[in-house]
């Protein structure tokens, strides 16, 4: 009966404090993406999945919410993923022109086989610039897709101050000329995409979620050790240490460049196995939070503070799918003045995912040794 209490507690607090600090992440992605003017359709909590509590947000359309699978959280930028095509100018104006059409009517129209549509489709809803049409889908059909609702000035839901009261503004899956050129209007939905943005704003938008991480938990243990203070052992016993908050904040810069060390050494091949045997899963993580909690409110914000601040340094790492890696692509593709190739960023994150695997197991393996076996 113990094990099965103690088992609930830890996938109980391990949930609370991880589904927290993801929030948090993604809320970081998500604020600067919206102070740059990026479309956001989607910021949840939980994986991806048809089963889902949300509120639509009648300022930016985002939708946000959560879902049953609380293994992490999400935020869907527009224009990060897709690909680039020739063609994608003459599709929207045909949708547009059109309000309403399959993937199989555009390919005859675009003069290509469906295959190459779809996927046309796909990228222009990514951005926003179309959406699937809530409407029944034969089983032999690539899709059905639609205008989106637009002001008088063509702003989406997604856009800043859109409004649809205005005289003008159209319904959507209603036809709607742009009034401008196919190139031009593509263009000017491009611009309101993470595609669209300036490099800067890009980078920052990748860097602020890790950010958010890394400052969330400074703030904590700067507030937590200034106010409250926290139990120290020494070999007289213990105390209480309540220091000033200049040396709480020293305190917890230095603890950050421990923990970027901390990280970096896991890149260099001579270190990654020392940094790996002192490390935990998400199974570890759990038992500390709720071990911690039990302990005390103090133990448990400091853990909260150092798994958040684990994160936000880890998520830095150059590594694909990490924002990090992503960090990585632009810079390449910077200095390579030209997009890098699908086939080449899926060759990265095939790369990364296999690292981070390894990662995985080999913590989950000290995990099962420290807690289980003992």
């Amino acid at each position: 009966m113990s094990f099965v209490l103690g088992t609930a507690s830890a996938v109980f607090w391990g949930l609370l404090v991880l589904s927290l600090l993801v929030f948090i992440h993604e809320g970081g992605h998500y604020g600067a993406a919206r102070a740059f003017g990026m479309r956001v359709t989607e910021f949840f909590l939980g994986m991806p999945s048809p089963w889902r509590l949300s509120h639509k947000l009648e300022r930016y359309g985002t939708e946000i919410g959560v879902t049953p699978i609380l293994l992490g959280g999400y935020t869907r930028i527009c224009g990060m993923e897709g690909e680039q095509d020739e063609l994608l100018a003459r599709a929207l104006a045909c949708v547009q022109r059109e309000g309403r059409m399959s993937v199989e009517e555009l390919a005859t129209q675009l003069g290509c086989d469906a295959e190459r549509a779809a996927t046309i489709m796909e990228t222009l809803c990514d951005w926003a610039a179309i959406r699937p049409a809530p409407v029944e889908v034969p089983d032999d059909s690539y899709g059905i897709y639609e205008t989106q609702r637009r002001d008088a000035l063509l702003r989406t839901e997604y856009d800043r101050d859109h409004d649809f009261t205005m005289e003008g503004s159209t319904e959507a899956g209603s036809p709607r000329d742009p009034g401008m050129s196919a190139d031009d209007f593509l263009a000017r939905e491009r611009d309101n995409t993470y595609l669209g943005k300036g490099f800067w704003q890009r980078i920052i938008t990748l860097m602020a979620g890790p950010a958010v991480n890394i400052v969330f938990a400074t703030l904590l243990v700067v507030v937590t050790l200034s106010v409250f203070g926290m139990t120290v052992e020494t070999s007289e016993g213990s105390f209480l240490w309540r220091p000033d908050v200049v040396t709480a904040t020293r305190f917890a810069f230095d603890y950050a460049l421990e923990v970027a060390r901390f990280a970096i050494r896991l890149l260099m091949p001579q270190h990654t196995m020392e940094v790996l045997e002192s490390s935990s899963s998400v199974v570890g993580i759990s038992v500390m939070a709720s071990e911690a909690a039990k302990a005390s409110p103090i133990d448990l914000v400091l853990l909260v503070a150092s798994v958040s601040m684990s994160l936000g340094f880890m998520n830095l790492l150059p590594i694909p799918p990490l924002d990090g890696g992503k960090i990585l692509v632009e810079v390449i593709q910077l200095v390579m003045r030209r997009p890098l190739s699908t086939k080449a960023q899926l060759a990265m994150s095939y790369v990364g995912l296999a690292f981070f695997l390894f990662v995985f197991v080999v913590a989950l393996r000290n995990d099962i040794v420290r807690f289980v076996i003992g």
